[in-house]
């Protein structure tokens, strides 16, 4: 059973029967919900920082005894079932859209895919994609610090006398006590954990790029485990198994590490063999979707934070009430929606809810154009919705083709390069006319 994104009308029935535990662990469950399991991981990775994914919003929605999908893709699996939701562009089950997303959102230098995968080796594939980004947010809380208990044999005694190891080491004597200390440090096994997590990426020649955009952080964990040594690794792993981070105040650290475990362990079975828990990645591609049409816009384009409540623009003139539009540029006079929706007809496409915030917002600016920019199969669209009645902004909507006839991912690469360049070109031409 292929299941895409945004796809509707899936007999609840066929689906319970093929998918027995899934349905009944996700059925109509929240994603808020989903969030609280150790071994699911959403991206990105806070609900709170993504101003697409609603924490109410299910995964699998039972509608009329059907099922719909929404805006998540990834993978879920319990037991031995494994459920794939793959974008409605994947590719004969290569989800090169997908990955192109998180290339360019993540920033990353990544020209190749490996081959002769299964799908569960790809979608493991994508934990390492993550840990950047799970790495940043648990940083957020300051470096983790924990108290450890060391070993030490010199003169300068400062902590309670191992009496075993100083007749073990220290006989006849010869001025060296053996002690132990314990202190509050930051060379600990988490961190050791993720130390690790970090020299196991530089090693993939595929992957090894991907931490070129956070030298800092990476940096900064180096730092702080001066005693990592390569051979340890099975040791850090094992003590994490053994003591899960359990403080709430902590929780992005409880993911890192659930992450890093998977990482380092290869537990490609455990995203769908585990009996005991539900396993998986999810990706909010709505968000990625915002996030990539970003990267495409002229500078000076200005990309409220909504979750952050920053760049937002003020519905009252005593500026109490804000909303937050995808893009807009005050001097150019534009305003823009970024919608991961199929929108190539324009009666059936556009919701009125959609057309009628983005009429808001051009409004509030008073600017003299609107766009909503969508992905589409089809060549690329350039179409003008209408002149605002009264105001008589022009309101107009822009796609950016995704190519389905790519054999390769570097092929497809290319190929998204041209669309994106008909896209620059077609907003470059709307920036000049004004």
């Amino acid at each position: 059973m292929r299941i895409t994104d945004n796809q509707h009308r899936i007999a609840k029935e066929d689906f319970v029967a093929e998918y027995p535990k899934l349905s009944q662990a996700l059925l109509d469950i929240t994603l808020d919900n989903l969030s609280r399991e150790d071994s699911i991981f959403i991206f990105p990775n806070d609900l709170m920082n993504s101003p697409d994914l609603d924490k109410d919003q299910k995964i699998l929605e039972t509608v009329n005894q059907e099922i719909k999908t929404g805006n998540v893709i990834g993978f879920l699996g319990y037991g031995q079932e494994r459920l794939t939701i793959s974008s409605r562009f994947s590719i004969n089950g290569d989800d090169y859209f997908l990955h192109y997303l998180l290339q360019k959102v993540l920033n990353m230098n990544l020209t190749s895919l490996d081959v002769g995968l299964s799908q569960e080796d790809k979608l493991y594939q994508f934990l390492i994609y993550l840990f950047p980004k799970y790495l940043q947010v648990a940083l957020r809380k300051g470096l983790y610090k924990e108290y450890q208990r060391f070993s030490h044999n010199d003169s300068h005694v400062k902590g309670v006398i191992d009496v075993g190891n100083h007749l073990k080491k220290n006989l006849p004597f010869m001025g060296n006590v053996a002690y132990t200390t314990r202190e509050f440090t930051y060379d600990n096994p988490l961190m050791q954990l993720i130390r690790h997590t970090l020299e196991y990426i530089k090693t993939q020649k595929s992957f090894g790029a991907l931490l070129d955009s956070n030298r800092e952080n990476m940096a900064e964990i180096v730092r702080v485990t001066p005693s990592y040594k390569l051979a340890d690794r099975a040791k850090i792993i094992r003590g994490n198994q053994s003591k899960p981070i359990r403080h709430a105040y902590f929780h992005e650290y409880r993911k890192l590490q659930e992450l890093c475990l998977m990482i380092l362990s290869q537990e490609k079975h455990g995203l769908g063999y585990q009996e005991q828990k539900i396993h998986g990645i999810l990706f909010d591609v709505s968000w990625l979707w915002e996030e990539y049409i970003y990267t495409l816009l002229p500078k000076d384009f200005i990309h409220p934070r909504n979750k952050d409540k920053t760049d937002g623009i003020s519905v009252f003139s005593n500026r109490e009430r804000k909303v937050f539009p995808d893009f807009y540029h005050k001097e150019l006079k534009i305003v823009l929606d970024a919608k991961y929706k199929k929108l190539e007809d324009t009666e059936k496409g556009i919701n009125r809810e959609d057309l009628f915030q983005l009429i808001s917002y051009s409004y509030i600016l008073k600017a003299e154009k609107a766009g909503l920019i969508f992905p589409s199969m089809e060549q690329s669209v350039n179409s003008e919705i209408g002149k605002v009645a009264g105001y008589g902004a022009q309101v107009k909507k822009w796609s950016i083709r995704i190519p389905q006839n790519a054999s390769f991912y570097s092929a497809f690469c290319k190929m998204m390069e041209n669309s994106e360049e008909n896209f620059k070109a077609i907003i470059d031409e709307e920036v000049e006319r004004r």
